[in-house]
């Protein structure tokens, strides 16, 4: 059943949504003549595949796998790597575990300090309404453990109900020029010792994110990272020997680049798989930048997961204004530009919008505006690379799928042909 929406909030597809949000689009092309574009959209075939790959790794290493959701943000997509295996669903903010838990997620994490009174209230109630229900959540300091430890009721002063499930922590490990997270082994005792006195917590393990250590190449990079987990299984020894986390605690970490040094080295230490959580999230749709560089698979990584880029955004050409140059409908709004400019994969001619197939095309985007990108080509080329003409659609790869699909809030899902198979709610408003 495809995902209707009021034409008011949609991007791109054109009148055929209707304003009472119905819609027909199924089983048609892409590019038929009544859409609007840029549009942006997403590879069925792709998709599965990547979360067929993703579950195919992290079997045959035995982890587990909690995707974050702030990818796409979506729930059908989310329920989609539930349903393949995948222990539950990643979140960074409170909205987004009120988005995914509204969709029936039942394993949540978030990867994130809890902080608010009211995000803390409504947690513990949904702990109390759902046994099944499990969502645990980072602190790294005294202070976070103690907005956690204060009762749901912002009326009374009295401790949480006695037998009220408690809220799982996992204590976030750090690094000197990373994110949130405590640094050095001193620290994190030291937080231990003051969470198994927090009423109202239970700590389950640690967590950490490898991904904002620094390097000047991606050799230097993976050596940090090999370095840094190694010293994460090092000091959960140590407080699993002291009585500061328990024998079973998990560690829960993995970005989308390096997440088989993690692995691997978790395992190296003698951590046990089953006690292994990774959090990768963009092998969903991976991207023709970024990831297409530095996933375990780019880098040659023993059985690394094989992965498609599933987004495409095409943007139709507006002006030539000067040879070489092509100016296209296609811009910050529309495109995420914090790791790379889009790429061109192709370009579908003016009257090629019945789904015959795009044609190369070589040209390079320099630059973006807010609503227009500048495509740099040759214009004395033929045949296959010939330049493009005013209306064709351009075919833009994207580097980093999470800027570029918060973009978006209904986004076509379609077929190796092209033809729209669902439409796709993106939360992210």
């Amino acid at each position: 059943m495809i995902e209707s929406s009021p034409l008011s909030l949609t991007k791109g597809l054109g009148p055929a949504l209707d304003d009472a949000g119905t819609t027909d689009l199924a089983g048609t092309s892409l590019f038929a003549s009544d859409r609007d574009f840029p549009q942006l959209a997403l590879s069925e075939s792709a998709i599965l595949h990547n979360i067929d790959a993703m579950m195919a790794y992290v079997r045959s290493r035995g982890v587990a796998l909690a995707p974050h959701g702030k990818t796409a943000m979506s729930p059908k997509l989310a329920q989609w790597q539930v349903d393949a295996g995948a222990w539950g669903i990643t979140a960074a903010t409170p909205t987004q575990l009120r988005v995914y838990r509204a969709a029936g997620i039942e394993h949540l994490l978030l990867a994130n300090q809890l902080v608010e009174p009211g995000a803390i209230a409504w947690l513990r109630a949904e702990l109390a309404a759902d046994p099944h229900f499990v969502c645990p959540v980072y602190a790294d300091s005294a202070a976070g453990l103690a907005l956690l430890a204060e009762p749901a009721s912002a009326t009374t002063s009295a401790p949480p109900a006695a037998g009220a499930r408690p809220i799982d922590v996992l204590l976030e490990v750090g690094h000197p020029g990373g994110r949130t997270g405590v640094r050095g082994l001193d620290a994190l005792r030291e937080l231990a010792a003051q969470a198994a006195h927090a009423p109202g917590i239970r700590v389950i393990g640690l967590a950490t994110y490898e991904g904002t250590l620094g390097g000047e190449t991606e050799g230097e990079k993976v050596q940090k990272v090999h370095a840094f987990v190694r010293e994460l299984a090092a000091s959960a020894s140590t407080l699993e020997a002291e009585g500061l986390l328990p024998a079973d605690s998990i560690i829960s970490l993995g970005g989308s680049a390096y997440f088989d040094v993690a692995v691997d080295e978790l395992l190296a230490a003698g951590i046990p798989a089953a006690r292994i959580l990774l959090r990768s999230g963009a092998y969903l749709t991976h991207d023709d930048g970024l990831y297409a560089r530095t996933t375990p698979g780019a880098r040659g990584s023993d059985g690394a997961p094989d992965l498609l880029s599933a987004i495409r955004v095409w943007a139709p050409v507006l002006s030539i204004p000067e040879p070489g140059l092509a100016v296209a409908l296609c811009g910050r709004r529309d495109v995420g530009f914090d790791q790379d400019l889009p790429s061109v994969r192709g370009v579908r001619g003016v009257r090629g919008r019945d789904g015959s197939a795009a044609r190369g095309f070589v040209g390079r985007v320099a630059k973006l505006a807010d609503q227009h990108a500048f495509i740099e080509f040759d214009a004395d080329a033929a045949g296959a690379g010939a330049p493009p003409r005013v209306g064709d659609l351009v075919e833009l790869g994207i580097s980093h799928p999470c800027t570029t699909l918060d973009r978006w809030g209904l986004v076509p899902l379609v077929d190796d042909e092209l033809r729209v198979r669902d439409l796709i709610r993106l939360h992210f408003t």
